[in-house]
């Protein structure tokens, strides 16, 4: 089972600046971010701050996860995956967004209060409100989504058909048009151990751009 990530950010007087939507805070193995605009990857390491739209890639072996800055929403993706991290800021607020190209992705969804945190893939559309998921998806076979706790909505984009999703249950949806939500077994959640493992309590300071033009440190105390 995935554990909750345990993040607590001590923020003083600090405004972010209204691109940087989350903060890189575990990186292992062969992980990769192309900043929006360009077309050039760069190693990503932790500390790093991650814009609107950055897209993230894992190779073997890679994994990483991110924290978003408003809320402690951590995300972790798993080797050999893709995904381009979205955020829209309503004052100090982040309406969010996973585009996920093609991998493993997990999620610990902090409660959204009247915000958005949506997961789309070539196959569906998810919208989450307060959970936490584990998502796999391949363009050729479709997508699983499965609940660890909470609930999700899960459309299928060919079809537009949605289901509710609710804790214990995985939906399949796949690219032919189905839509489907059995109970989780065991094999639904095969190959996401690393994302259940919770190491020893870490420190990462770093700092951000506030709108002034000066810096602000952030200490963040993860798990």
């Amino acid at each position: 089972m995935i554990r909750r990530v345990i993040a607590m950010v001590l923020i003083t007087c600090l405004t972010f600046g209204s691109s940087k939507v989350a903060i890189a805070i575990k990186t292992k193995g062969d992980v990769s971010v192309t900043l929006k605009g360009l077309s050039t990857p760069q190693v990503l390491k932790p500390g790093t701050p991650l814009n609107n739209q950055d897209r993230i890639k894992t190779g073997k072996n890679g994994f990483i996860a991110l924290m978003y800055l408003d809320d402690k929403t951590v995300v972790k993706m798993l080797d050999n995956s893709e995904m381009t991290i979205m955020g829209d800021r309503s004052g100090k607020k982040i309406n969010k967004s996973l585009d996920i190209k093609y991998g493993r992705v997990a999620a610990n969804v902090m409660p959204q209060k009247g915000k958005e945190f949506r997961v789309s893939t070539p196959t569906s559309v998810a919208s989450v409100k307060g959970t936490e998921l584990a998502i796999e998806s391949d363009p050729s076979t479709g997508d699983s989504f499965t609940l660890i706790e909470g609930l999700i909505e899960v459309t299928n984009s060919i079809t537009g058909e949605s289901t509710e999703v609710q804790e214990g249950e995985t939906a399949m949806s796949t690219p032919d048009g189905s839509l489907n939500v059995a109970m989780t077994t065991s094999d639904d959640l095969e190959g996401f151990e690393e994302a259940s493992v919770e190491p020893q309590t870490q420190e990462l300071r770093f700092e951000v751009e506030d709108e002034n033009g000066g810096t602000k440190q952030i200490l963040i105390k993860f798990k």
